[in-house]
């Protein structure tokens, strides 16, 4: 779409946005966007997280995230079509074409085993039916003379082992079982020995002619059979992933109608041929009424049974560097980009591996428009943004309600911690996942800022103290915890935690830290002294944390408990 239909789209957008929009305030949660709530107290059903304002976009076009709203009579207009992501059956006809080719396992060659001459050649010409034991040609041979008067002496002593030994320099030679059992039964040398054919087929190749003399190794005759063939199918490389060997294939050929239909798949090849992106298979197919000949053309069409598996719409993909995602149908107008990971794509359907579930429901027409007015809105926050950097002070960072809200997670997961050890329970590791997962979104809106080396420190913690459960482990992870927080506890948004009533303490003797609520204290990690570490007034011009003899009130740890 080029930039002045996505301004103009834009422009509609913002003045199509009903009047409601500005009149009711609404919430969201910073990690699922598309909940929403006119609760101001309310909470995340899926993550627990406290919910934050929708914020508010020009001339009243809400947004939350990278969420849109748009006008119903725009959403007509612009031919807006949802579908649902389901369960659906992949089962489908794939189609293909292939050629007939001989199978070359049926392949024989005659071939000499001794020099001599070729005499009577019975097949004369290529393309001649030989059947099997039917006579090929005779040679003469002075080796095999002299080895079958070998044979005769043998039989005539009677010598048992001289007679094995004289039929196997028989066989060794290339005469064949037959010759020798009439050898052995008429007693008369036979100086042309006869050799016949030991399969069927129809003669490929002639190597020899009559008279034609011959060494150990030459090729007389090359005999194919096609009792059944081969056929080489090109598979379109998106079905590939549905072929395997030994399925079953459905065959018609335009040149032989009465031909067999049915085939199975004997080999799938490795490799996908890069210049027409198709796999090729080999399919065998019964021909003893010698109908197919090689070359013949053959539509093919395997039944694939795929089973059951979520997707949705092929066209509700759309395709970026970054990877898949659609456009989802958050209700009331609402739409938003979710990354998607897709699997095989059949009948019209793409399965989807991650990203959405089902009942989910995604655009499918109309889509191209809504991406582009996301990824505008984006471009234009992103050039509005004030600049940040490596050097940026935590206190001059854009945090927003939506950022501040990921970050008091991870603050509230050392609530969490400090309340299991005070409390002496175990933690839940799930409670954890939340906090750790909103980790990674400030690393992404931060990145290369302060605040992002903190953030990683504090999902180390939170890590490993899934792993601890409680006791000793959990409270070192804890101080591990309250050591990444502190400099964005003292120097990012001291003020936010004082409103709240949060009371930073640090233990006396070991110099550890832990937040409570306003209340009795209640050290986490054992029985010493704390102090309060009091907090700075930026307006005051503090940017620095402030040690605990710089104002810091001691607090008696058993004070309260008397």
């Amino acid at each position: 779409m080029n930039t002045l239909l996505r301004l103009v789209f834009v422009v509609m957008v913002f003045i199509a946005t009903p009047a409601f929009a500005q009149e009711t305030e609404q919430y969201t949660c910073p990690m699922h966007p598309h909940y929403i709530s006119t609760d101001p107290d309310g909470s995340c059903p899926i993550c627990g997280m406290d919910l934050v304002p929708v914020e508010q976009g020009p001339q009243g076009a809400s947004s939350s995230g990278s969420a849109i709203a748009v006008a119903p009579e725009m959403i007509q207009t612009m031919g807006v079509r949802t579908a649902e992501a389901q369960i659906a059956d992949f089962g489908h006809v794939v189609r293909a074409f292939g050629n007939v080719e001989p199978n070359t396992r049926r392949e024989a060659v005659s071939a000499s085993r001794l020099e001599g001459w070729i005499e009577d050649l019975a097949v004369t010409a290529e393309g001649d039916s030989v059947r099997p034991g039917q006579l090929l040609y005779r040679i003469y041979s002075p080796d095999l003379i002299a080895a079958q008067r070998d044979f005769l002496t043998a039989l005539d002593i009677g010598n048992e082992t001289r007679i094995r030994a004289s039929e196997q320099r028989l066989r060794s030679l290339g005469m064949q079982r037959a010759a020798i059992a009439t050898l052995r039964r008429e007693r008369t040398l036979i100086e042309r020995i006869p050799v016949y054919a030991e399969a069927g087929g129809i003669v490929q190749s002639l190597e020899a002619r009559d008279g034609a003399y011959v060494k150990p190794g030459d090729a007389v005759l090359r005999l194919q059979s096609y009792a059944d063939v081969w056929v080489k199918a090109h598979i379109a490389e998106e079905d590939a992933a549905f072929v395997s060997s030994g399925a079953p294939v459905e065959l018609s050929f335009p040149s032989a109608p009465d031909a067999p239909r049915d085939g199975r798949i004997d080999y799938v090849y490795p490799t996908i041929d890069p210049a027409t992106r198709t796999l090729e298979v080999r399919i065998v197919v019964d021909n003893e009424t010698g109908y197919l000949r090689p070359g013949a053309f053959a539509d093919v069409a395997f039944a694939v049974d795929a089973g059951e598996k979520l997707s949705i719409p092929s066209e509700a993909v759309l395709r970026s560097s970054t990877g898949g995602h659609v456009i989802l149908a958050l209700g009331d107008g609402r739409f938003a980009p979710r990354s998607v990971e897709t699997g095989v794509s059949a009948a019209g359907r793409t399965e989807i591996l991650a990203g959405l579930n089902p009942g989910e429901r995604v655009v499918v027409s109309g889509q191209f428009l809504l991406d582009s007015e996301v990824n505008l809105r984006e471009g234009l926050s992103r050039m509005t943004a004030p600049v940040v950097g490596p050097d940026t002070p935590l206190s001059e960072l854009p945090v927003d309600a939506t950022a501040l809200s990921m970050i008091d997670h991870l603050v509230d997961a050392g609530l969490y911690l400090h309340e299991a050890l005070t409390d002496r329970y175990r933690i839940d590791p799930y409670f954890l996942d939340p906090a750790i997962a909103a980790g990674e979104e400030l690393k992404q809106r931060f990145a290369d800022t302060k605040l992002v080396p903190i953030v990683e420190e504090a999902q180390a913690a939170l890590a490993a103290a899934k792993d601890a459960g409680s006791g000793e482990t959990l409270a070192a992870q804890l101080a591990d915890l309250m050591s990444a927080l502190e400099p964005w506890l003292l120097r990012g948004a001291p003020v936010h935690y004082r409103d709240n009533d949060l009371i930073l303490y640090r233990e006396q003797d070991s110099g550890r830290l832990w937040l409570q609520q306003s209340g009795v204290l209640a050290n986490p990690y054992g029985s010493g002294a704390a102090d309060i570490m009091p907090w700075p007034d930026p307006m005051a011009g503090m940017d620095a944390s402030p040690t605990p003899d710089a104002g810091a009130r001691a607090v008696d740890p058993h004070a309260g408990h008397r």
